[in-house]
């Protein structure tokens, strides 16, 4: 299943299950994809400004590599807006972007534990 339509998914479960914070998050989540969709066809109706809608809504549709790209952009700024909520006493909602963050967090792949990449680049290196 593609990553967006997993989120749609997921979005659709959490106002059945009335998961307000989850579900405001998804929101979020696909207005940004779908803000870079709308970013991608513009750079390439620009390119191709014969192209038929059909091909521009094609064309423009995101991977998943960019999906996840975008994703990790809403990370970061949850990241950020932690660090300026606990500089300035607002621990409430530095808590609220912690567990919106963790919830991005579920849809980008497992990361690599430190001592499989050494490994690895021992690997390579010998």
């Amino acid at each position: 299943m593609a990553l967006k339509q997993q989120v749609q998914n997921d979005l659709t479960e959490s106002v059945k299950g009335k998961e307000e914070l989850r579900s405001s998050v998804l929101r979020l989540l696909l207005s940004a994809i779908n803000n870079k969709e709308t970013e991608k066809r513009t750079k390439i109706w620009k390119e191709k400004p014969k192209a038929s809608v059909e091909d521009l809504e094609k064309e423009s549709k995101l991977t998943d590599e960019e999906i996840i790209s975008v994703i990790s952009s809403e990370i970061k700024k949850r990241r950020e807006s932690i660090e300026l909520f606990g500089k300035g006493g607002k621990q409430e909602m530095a808590d609220k972007e912690k567990k919106e963050m963790e919830f991005l967090q579920k849809y980008l792949p497992e990361q690599m534990s430190e001592a499989d990449l050494r490994k690895l680049v021992k690997e390579a290196i010998a």
